[in-house]
């Protein structure tokens, strides 16, 4: 289960003014025309500096399963703070037509990737574990799943290009 909340006017612009990693982001998302590729996304946030306390300050955790913050959405991009508290995870999924590059901002993210087995079910290929400050990407059609195996909550900042509007979610299954 995923809990959706998107950032009021007042706590975005909140939240950039205190966090220069995050505003430097928009203002660069804003101003490209097309869609970078995951390398050019990748490398501008290993650069970025994040105020995560500006961060917690203005996301949520849910429950019952991991919360999507949503920051910004134009019709070119969506900014996402994902939220995991231990134990949650996604639903194994690709992406639809939407490049997604995160940034972990708190915590220990595991990504599992997988590979369709002949029955077309999912069959788990790699694990990795990803610190912050580390970014991981994936093509609209890689097929994974990220997961908080930790005791401590999770924080990754997602953008996906285009926005996101569609997954497949796939069953697990054996080789």
């Amino acid at each position: 289960m995923v809990a959706v909340r998107t950032l009021t006017e007042i706590d975005r612009n909140d939240l950039i003014s205190r966090c220069n990693g995050i505003a430097d982001t928009v203002a660069w998302l804003d101003s490209i025309d097309g869609r970078p590729g995951l390398a050019e996304i990748g490398e501008k946030l290993e650069s970025i500096p994040i105020n995560v306390e500006a961060i917690k300050r203005h996301i949520s955790y849910a429950d019952d399963g991991y919360h999507r913050n949503i920051i910004k959405i134009t019709e070119h991009y969506e900014m996402v703070a994902v939220s995991w508290k231990p134990g949650q995870y996604t639903p194994i999924h690709d992406h639809k037509g939407s490049d997604c590059v995160f940034l972990i901002v708190d915590g220990v993210s595991t990504e599992t990737t997988y590979q369709l087995n002949s029955s077309g079910y999912a069959v788990p290929e790699k694990v990795r574990l990803y610190q912050p400050g580390e970014v991981c990407a994936a093509e609209d059609q890689d097929i994974h799943r990220v997961s908080n195996e930790t005791a401590e909550n999770l924080i990754n900042l997602h953008i996906y290009i285009p926005p996101l509007t569609g997954f497949g979610i796939y069953a697990a299954g054996e080789e």
